[in-house]
């Protein structure tokens, strides 16, 4: 397999506008080619930016999870018959967990070139030398920058003044206040009406000041990777439940994908009180159940089925929102009742808990078998204040419910705050 061309987008730094600059990119090449869009490590929000820019899906590429094969075999599957594939790093360059994981390591391993965006507001000719020391640092894929925020063409210039051998300016995004995403607590505000503008904004910006012809010239660099799907094929095609509405949101695409080759799916909303009739697997995601919390308390049928499904024994996932959602209240200013399935009370705090986890298994779960280890990523503001349940997982690394553990069961229903990656766990959801 054989795809026409892409590369990496990153910068020196979080905060940058590589994801706006990323997003009039997947737009304005949309328009004439196939974009298969990705994301470096885990995310849930730039990917649905990402989808409304190009039309496709965003898949993540998380070396953590993935290892490097991994990482092969996800990018390979899902560039396919695409193209282009422009993919938006994470944090700064060289950023990841202990100096390893990072849009970097990521470039390296699929070989693929970098261009960086340097934020330009608050510096002139220092940007070039970010940009040296950037290249310096190690051998790397850079071939390309993009100075953002550039108050005149003059700044420009002092801007690019030094730019080390090898590195192409492409250009410069001028200051203005549409091009941001407003944000809360877990990043990005989510994608809402006002999206498509601001997106169609930053498409006719990169168009009008970057070098696209430049871009094209670096970008056209043929790989090759093998492709499979890591899923367990099950043709028995039983039905599986998947929550999505506004408080349910937060997916790994290759995760629906997977599901979807081993059931047939049906989506359904909590906050609409929805149910799915007869599943064989239930997935709650994660997303912003404490924004809807009265929304939920009050889905009296959904949460009803839910316990219905549970002491059936049918399979249950419940990741981070959807375990809040399984708990037995959540305290948002005031307490809501929620499904009562796990007896623990989930509160809202002022601590944002980010980062990669690794689990080693106590017991048999649908996610991994005892002794195993499975590793994901959590990303919550909310901590268990109140746990009559035993843990079903202990932290090799991670905070997890806050006491070295992660994970609630009952049945086959597992609750936990870590994310995974269903083609890379060994469990037993099919």
């Amino acid at each position: 397999m054989k795809e026409t061309g892409g590369f990496i987008i990153s910068s020196d730094r979080s905060d940058s506008g590589k994801t706006t600059i990323t997003l009039g990119m997947m737009r304005l090449f949309s328009k004439k080619y196939k974009v298969a869009p990705f994301k470096v490590g885990p995310d849930f929000i730039d990917p649905m930016y990402h989808r409304l820019a190009s039309g496709n899906y965003s898949v993540n590429l998380d070396l953590w999870i993935m290892g490097k094969k991994g990482v092969k075999d996800i990018y390979g599957k899902y560039s396919k018959f695409h193209d282009i594939s422009i993919i938006e790093g994470v944090m700064g360059f060289y950023d990841g967990l202990n100096g390893r994981y990072s849009t970097w390591e990521l470039s390296d391993v699929l070989n693929k070139p970098v261009i960086i965006v340097i934020d330009c507001s608050r510096n002139s000719t220092t940007a070039s030398a970010i940009v040296n020391g950037l290249k310096n640092y190690k051998r790397n894929h850079i071939r390309g920058v993009i100075f953002n925020k550039v108050a005149s063409h003059s700044h420009y210039n002092d801007c690019r003044m030094k730019l080390p051998r090898g590195i192409k300016s492409l250009g410069w995004i001028p200051y203005n206040d549409y091009l941001k995403i407003g944000s809360r607590h877990l990043g990005l505000l989510t994608p809402d009406d006002k999206s498509e503008d601001f997106i169609n904004n930053a498409a006719e910006s990169v168009e009008n000041n970057i070098d696209i012809d430049s871009l094209a010239e670096i970008i056209r660099i043929d790989g090759e990777y093998e492709t499979h799907n890591p899923g367990l094929a099950n043709e028995k095609k039983e039905k599986a439940a998947v929550a999505y509405d506004n408080a349910f949101s937060f997916y790994y695409y290759d995760n629906i994908e997977t599901l979807r080759n081993n059931y047939e799916l049906e989506f359904f909303s909590p906050i609409k009180n929805q149910v799915v009739k007869d599943p064989s697997f239930i997935y709650l995601g994660g997303g912003y159940p404490e924004l809807f919390a009265e929304d939920l308390q009050n889905s009296t049928l959904t949460k009803g089925w839910l316990k219905k499904e549970t002491d059936k024994g049918t399979k249950i996932l419940a990741e981070c929102g959807g375990m809040m959602y399984l708990s037995r209240s959540l305290k948002v200013e005031k307490n809501y009742n929620m499904t009562g399935i796990f007896d623990v009370e989930v509160v809202m705090g002022k601590r944002i808990t980010i980062g990669y986890t690794e689990l080693k298994a106590r017991d048999n779960n649908i996610l991994s078998k005892k002794g195993s280890k499975i590793r994901g990523h959590e990303f919550h503001k909310s901590q268990i204040s109140d746990i009559r349940e035993k843990r079903v997982f202990d932290n090799i690394r991670g905070r997890g419910v806050g006491d070295g553990t992660d994970g609630f069961q009952y049945q086959n229903t597992l609750a936990l705050y870590s994310h995974s990656i269903f083609s890379f766990t060994r469990g037993k959801l099919f």
